[in-house]
This record gives structure tokens, sequence and C-alpha cells, in this order.
């Protein structure tokens, strides 16, 4: 697969690869969420990757407005606005960059589904440009897959995780 943009910086960069304490780390956070989607991102500084877990503010948005966001937690994920702007702020004054965003699906496999499509690409651009997508199928309170997904020539296509 050819080399991405960074959203922090615009110069390209090699795909990266997932070491297994990561996705531990992601996975671990995704089952102490139970009937809840968990979501976050893969920060980037140098070649350090760190797991930073988000809240999800679908419940949120949906007791606010449930006729523009009719889904819940049980099955939809939103980044919540205020945690995205600290990492970004973070990123700014420290260094680095999001090299994924991460979210559980629950009692589902972890496909990349319609809706992670047009998350990722509202208005048809790049929400996180350069970021993988990682998404995790819990079943019965466990995370039995994990798959990722990058955006490529317009599309997500699933690649591997190392």
């Amino acid at each position: 697969m050819e080399p991405t943009a960074s959203f922090a910086t615009g110069a390209a960069r090699e795909p990266l690869s997932y070491p297994p304490e990561v996705v531990a780390r992601i996975a671990a956070l995704c089952e102490a969420e139970q009937g809840r989607e968990a979501c976050g991102f893969v920060v980037r500084r140098g070649r350090a990757l760190e797991v930073v877990p988000t809240r999800n503010a679908a419940d949120r948005f949906h007791a606010a407005d449930p006729a523009a966001f009719p889904r819940t937690s049980r099955d939809s994920y939103v980044v919540d606005p205020r945690d995205q702007l600290r990492v970004l702020r973070e990123l700014e004054a420290w260094g680095g960059e999001i090299a994924a965003v991460w979210h559980s699906h629950v009692e589902a496999v972890a496909y990349f589904s319609e809706k992670d499509r047009s998350d990722a690409l509202p208005g048809g651009v790049p929400a996180v440009p350069g970021a993988d997508y990682l998404v995790l199928g819990v079943r019965g309170g466990r995370v039995t897959e994990v798959r990722r997904y990058r955006l490529h020539r317009g599309a997500f296509v699933e690649s591997e995780l190392a």
C-alpha cells in the first residue's frame, strides 16, 4: 500500500504496524464498556504508539436530538468533541499525530459499516486524513476480532494489523 499523508504535518508516512500490546490495550478498553461501543485514538509520537480512549457521546447527542441522532452507544459511537479537541491540542503542543481511530461493535463482527464510512468521510473529505480505522467486534463481553481499514483510492480496504 502506498504512503499516506500525516494529519499533523501533511508529510508522507509509511503505514504502521500495531503491536500486540497496543491491540490488547484497545481490546481491554472495549471489553470494559459492556453493551456500549467504545472509541478512541491511537496517537503516534516518533515511533511510540499510545492508546487514547475517548468518551462515546452518542447517548448525549441522542438524548438532545433523537431525530438527528437516532442511534445510541449500543450501536454507534461519536467521539466526544471535547476529547477530540483535547487530543488535537496536545498533539499540536507536544508533537505527534493521530495514527488511528478505533471503536467497537457490540454483539457484531468487526466490519467497516456504512455509518463508519460516512463518519470517516463527511462530505467526501477524510475526517482524520491519513488515519487508519480499527474496528473491534465484541461478543459476549469479549473482543472476538480486530480489523484494520485504510482509505485507498476513495474506498476503505481491509489491511493487516502487523
